[in-house]
């Protein structure tokens, strides 16, 4: 698999860089987009992500001052250099990744302690998040991050496990969830599941 910067702290990016699906450096806005897109049309369901919604978000992404955002409508957007972006939480996020881009192993931990028993689509059981558990954990990550938290942290956290949810989510017989093992599997060994890439090799 290819290497990733730690200068890229989105799990899901990173997982697309490691698949070779997006360079690690300076991608063009329409090539960011347009793969973000197919990939996570390959989930499962209603997984599909808005195309212009993901453009501006790339565009957005590694700086908001005018001379910076004409460079990235020129450009693109640059994969390795989103950390200390305006995206950037700085730590009011989940924490599973620390700057180094190194997997917090308590952190994931902590996230399993918002999960319950999910019943998969083929009739086994595995630990999951449904949107109102992914919500708990939101709030409760925004706590504690107050004493240096933005309030347009909050909602930038809807664009990361919400949009996870939607993308790598299973359709259980109770509704659908976000399979821990897939978070796992996105952070520590940059992997997409595996029934999305299936689905990317025959398309």
């Amino acid at each position: 698999m290819a290497e990733v910067s730690a200068g890229n702290p989105c799990p899901f990016l990173r997982a697309l860089v490691a698949h070779d699906y997006l360079d690690d450096g300076v991608v063009p806005l329409s090539t960011a987009a347009g793969t973000i897109v197919r990939v996570a049309a390959a989930g499962e369901g209603e997984s599909d992500l808005p195309d212009k919604a993901v453009r501006l978000i790339a565009l957005l992404a590694n700086g908001i001052s005018p001379a910076q955002l004409v460079r990235n409508a020129r450009q693109g957007v640059q994969l390795n250099a989103l950390r200390d972006g305006p995206l950037d939480k700085h730590g009011a996020g989940s924490r599973i990744l620390d700057v180094k881009a190194q997997v917090n192993e308590s952190e994931l931990d902590r996230l399993d302690t918002f999960a319950s028993d999910k019943q998969r689509p083929d009739g086994g059981t595995e630990r999951g998040l449904d949107l109102a558990e992914i919500t708990r954990y939101m709030e409760a990550n925004y706590e504690r991050a107050r004493s240096h938290r933005r309030r347009i942290d909050r909602k930038l956290m809807n664009g990361e496990f919400p949009q996870l949810l939607r993308v790598i989510g299973r359709d259980g017989p109770q509704g659908r969830y976000l399979s821990l093992d897939d978070v796992r599997r996105l952070c520590v060994e940059r992997k997409l599941p595996q029934r999305m890439l299936d689905r990317l090799e025959k398309r």
